[in-house]
């Protein structure tokens, strides 16, 4: 999920979209809640970490609660996000919002390109609440933000963000994101839990506020034009071809991004990598058919890449394992996790200490560490490894000199640890239910998944035999 903080967030929007908007931020990670009355908007605010103000179906009454929460939100320091529905539908529109930006400070204002427009005083006739073609320049988005101290995010087929002389341009997505109801009001839900989160995480990586925010902002951006172009392929793999089936798939794919919930549960089925068995086949194509199989954890092991080309191919690999939400996890290199921002790394007897791991990528990257004995794991726990890789169950294909373990020794480093252990080396369909009863989390497989010919039903298959151990 995109905010393991869990930001709760205090929507003030319209009723036609208020059930899309909540369902995309409860998707991401975070939490909602409502409230648009004067009687009681300001204390709500009070108890939340981000507040969006979407501006769609305005009335008086609505009007002052955005008023009392926004006072509230800025004394509190907490971002505020402002949609500007149909800014230049109706003059009442245009009263609302000329008080709103007299009265709140906005970390973030975002619309479509003609009402970023209408905020930067293009003349044009209005299409309603829908984009009518109209968009402002570069410089006039950037006078915008000078003027409100907010990052301008202007939406639509290219998307801008523009922030202390800084303008970030995002393509993707997908024309079907125009045949639903609340596709922006969702990506302004999410702006404000993004604010949320990374303002939490701004002081340990030395950023302003301010610069935190426009990353944060350009980073969802992205994020959600990467999904809703993964949920139109989604949708028509699986059949679907109707609007409803896209906005489904959506909501869906936003539950799925970011990095994953690291859990012993990522063990079950852990598929390592292995070039020799592509057989003419991209890397892409197989990990992506061995996750349809149920995979639930990728290493990428690359010992004859320099790191340039290691972190390419993680970097392709990433966006594959976040749709399935399986952590990707770097042989050896901890470099090529930073620059690639895998989830982890997993480290042998003769890499990097866990330790110095463990400083260098930070308390959320998952650490893995090889052992062969109690000792060794013991030594790892204490080092502040995650979960164990040992072997060899069954002897190894890639490590020749690797010395089988039984089954008695992996009941013993298992009762030994408090993290959770995989078996690797030789594991295949036919003898890992040898390994039932020996305390294993899961099997770390290489070539019974992507030797096979069918490595979708190979890889269903050993998940369904993990799942007795």
């Amino acid at each position: 999920m995109l905010f393991h903080s869990a930001p709760l967030v205090h929507v003030i929007t319209n009723s036609v979209t208020i059930n899309e908007t909540v369902n995309a931020i409860l998707a991401s990670g975070a939490r909602a809640v409502c409230a648009d009355s004067p009687d009681e908007a300001e204390q709500i605010t009070s108890l939340s970490d981000a507040l969006v103000i979407n501006i769609g179906m305005p009335s008086a009454e609505k009007l002052e609660a955005m008023v009392r929460s926004g006072r509230r939100a800025n004394q509190m320091g907490i971002p505020v996000v402002l949609d500007p529905v149909g800014a230049a539908a109706s003059s009442f529109r245009e009263r609302i919002i000329q008080r709103l930006l007299e009265e709140i400070r906005f970390a973030a204002i975002r619309g479509n390109q003609s009402e970023i427009a209408a905020l930067c005083r293009v003349s044009f006739r209005s299409a309603g609440v829908e984009d009518a073609g109209v968009m402002a320049d570069d410089t006039q988005m950037m006078q915008l933000s000078d003027e409100t101290g907010a990052v301008i995010a202007a939406t639509g087929e290219i998307d801008r963000a523009a922030f202390g002389g800084r303008v970030e341009r995002i393509q993707g997505g997908t024309p079907l994101q125009k045949k639903i109801t609340g596709c922006g009001c969702m990506l302004s839900g999410l702006l404000g839990a993004a604010l949320a989160d990374e303002r939490k995480t701004a002081a340990q990586k030395n950023l302003s506020v301010s610069d935190a925010d426009f990353d944060s902002v350009v980073n969802t951006l992205r994020l959600y034009k990467e999904a809703a172009e993964a949920a139109g392929l989604e949708m028509r793999r699986n059949g679907g071809m109707g609007t409803m089936s896209f906005a489904r798939a959506l909501i869906d794919l936003i539950s799925r991004l970011g990095r994953p919930e690291w859990s012993r549960s990522c063990l079950k089925l852990y598929a390592v990598t292995d070039r020799t068995w592509l057989n003419g086949r991209s890397l892409y194509d197989v990990v992506e058919q061995s996750l349809r199989g149920g995979v639930t954890m990728v290493q990428l092991r690359e010992k004859n890449l320099d790191d340039a080309a290691f972190t390419d191919e993680a970097r392709r690999l990433l966006p594959l394992c976040r749709r399935y939400q399986v952590p990707l996890i770097i042989n050896d290199r901890v470099s090529v996790c930073l620059d690639a921002g895998a989830d982890g790394v997993h480290l042998g007897q003769d890499d990097l200490s866990v330790a110095e791991a463990r400083r260098l990528l930070g308390p959320d990257a998952i650490i893995g560490a090889t052992a062969h004995c109690a000792e060794e794991a013991l030594e790892a726990q204490r080092r502040g490894a995650d979960y164990l890789g040992v072997g060899a169950a069954f002897g190894s294909q890639t490590k020749r000199d690797a010395k089988p373990i039984d089954r008695g020794e992996y009941r013993r480093i298992a009762a030994a640890v408090k993290i959770p252990v995989a078996a690797i080396g030789g594991i295949n369909q036919d003898n890992i239910m040898q390994l039932c009863g020996a305390g294993l989390a899961g099997v770390a497989v290489i070539s019974a998944i992507y030797a096979s010919g069918s490595i979708e039903n190979a890889a269903a298959r050993l998940l369904e035999l993990s799942r007795r151990l």
